[in-house]
């Protein structure tokens, strides 16, 4: 197998790193790794060394989660930080159509999951993503919203261009995500989102139409989708990283 220099992908070898770890943060095989430095002695890497990244062949699969108390802390936040993205959504959709004068504040709080979610990837990603991240959310947030009061006031019009823009920025999340962690798949999160986005539309409309037994049965559906996704996204940060999280 041969490596061209001037096609190449590099990085920098940082201390204390083995080739399992960088391996696992690029998403490659450590056999491929080996075959694209040969000359390296993966038993003695330098600081500063630079190795060559050979490409992915294939989409990734986190596999299952081990059980450690890093482990179970992470996944336990990133189950909050969604449940709390559904609730507050939920009540930002039935503020606005019941006229609830806690609607201000319930916005509020709504608007403070996206940070908290930036500062929970920042620490995997850095501040930069973490701030990318948390606009990309804010925006995705703010659209639901207005896609409520749109169809509440029966704009069409309004409500169809809000919706073209709400599904766009979901891929855009998605792109994000899949960008800085090999075992977070663009298909599968813009596959996630898009059935996130289905089912706020449908609790949305029901509560329009004033139809609360049906959905009240709906958020159990849409509670199992978003702890889905905590869990997805607590496995993919797992694999990519796993040697931060050996007991």
């Amino acid at each position: 197998m041969n490596y061209h220099r001037e096609n190449a992908k590099f990085y920098t070898v940082k201390s204390g790193e083995t080739l399992i770890m960088i391996a696992n943060l690029f998403g490659i095989e450590v056999g491929d790794l080996r075959a694209a430095n040969p000359h390296l002695n993966e038993y003695n890497l330098s600081p500063g060394e630079l190795i060559i990244i050979p490409e992915r062949k294939k989409d990734l699969i986190p596999g299952p989660l081990p059980v450690n108390r890093e482990i179970l802390e992470l996944n336990n936040a990133f189950r909050m930080l969604w449940e709390q993205h559904i609730v507050w959504t939920r009540i930002v959709i039935s503020d606005i159509v019941f006229e609830n004068p806690e609607l201000d504040f319930a916005i509020a709080r709504l608007l403070q999951n996206p940070e908290d979610f930036g500062a929970q990837l920042a620490k995997f990603y850095g501040a930069a993503f973490g701030r990318e991240f948390a606009s990309l959310m804010r925006d995705h947030l703010t659209i639901a919203a207005e896609l409520a009061q749109a169809a509440l006031s029966g704009d069409n019009q309004k409500f169809a261009e809000l919706n073209r823009s709400w599904f766009q920025n979901a891929d855009a999340m998605s792109r994000a995500l899949a960008s800085v962690n090999p075992y977070w798949g663009y298909k599968r999160w813009r596959e996630m989102f898009g059935e996130h986005l289905n089912l706020v539309l449908e609790e949305a409309t029901l509560f329009i139409e004033n139809r609360l037994e049906e959905n009240v049965r709906l958020f159990d559906k849409m509670e199992r989708q978003a702890l889905m996704m905590a869990d997805f996204m607590t496995r993919g940060i797992v694999s990519q990283f796993f040697c931060n999280f050996c007991a």
